[in-house]
């Protein structure tokens, strides 16, 4: 066993990528980099790399904006995931603390405040911007929401993203290489996991899962 912490840094950009990598090494703390640059790519790391922490861009090639953390989230509830975005919309902070995240970390950060999120991050305790507020009553909705989504399974909610994207059954069946009959009890799943009645309703969830520029 290592003391060592074993760190992943998921973003699609290298300048960034590489002040993540400055910051860790001020923590303090004796830390393992390895990086990603695609969702596919971070998923197919942690399913063969023991990982502590991971830093994840909400906009990497391949991520349906929060669908990329609740797929991760759901999969790997061991890894400590913390949000890294540009974006920093009171909204999307409380969608990202609903997902799971253990942090929410702004590209706007200085160096030194980067280094102070990450000993937070690494001491267990968190990270959030200090002013996130939103409408309560719709951030309640949101969260009921997102948690709905989280009980999905990863297929499940790539399905529920292709149905929100107007593809129907016969395309998802090809697009994920099963037979109809297969996306068909998906489908049926979703809906009821979302208490759901038609494609329309299913297609309107996909607003919890959009990251505003």
């Amino acid at each position: 066993m290592t003391d060592t912490l074993q760190v992943l840094i998921a973003d699609d950009h290298p300048l960034f990528r590489n002040a993540l990598s400055e910051a860790l090494s001020n923590t303090g703390t004796a830390v393992t980099i390895q990086q990603t640059d695609t969702l596919q790519s971070t998923l197919f790391h942690l399913e063969n790399n023991t990982t502590d922490l991971l830093l994840l861009d909400l906009k990497m090639p391949g991520s349906e904006g929060l669908l990329g953390l609740i797929q991760i989230r759901t999969r790997f509830p061991e890894v400590a995931v913390a949000v890294i975005t540009a974006n920093e919309a009171s909204r999307t902070v409380a969608h990202v603390k609903a997902a799971g995240a253990l942090g929410y970390l702004p590209k706007s950060l200085s160096l030194e405040q980067l280094v102070d999120a990450l000993r937070a991050l690494i001491s267990g305790k968190g990270y959030f911007p200090a002013n996130h507020q939103a409408d309560s009553h719709t951030i309640d909705e949101d969260i009921d929401a997102i948690t709905k989504l989280a009980s999905l399974t990863p297929k499940q909610q790539h399905v529920l993203a292709l149905i929100a994207r107007g593809y129907l059954n016969k395309q998802i069946a090809y697009e994920l290489s099963v037979k109809e009959t297969t996306i068909k009890t998906h489908v049926s799943e979703i809906f009821r996991k979302l208490n759901l009645y038609n494609r329309t309703q299913a297609a309107m969830y996909n607003q919890y899962l959009e990251v505003p520029e």
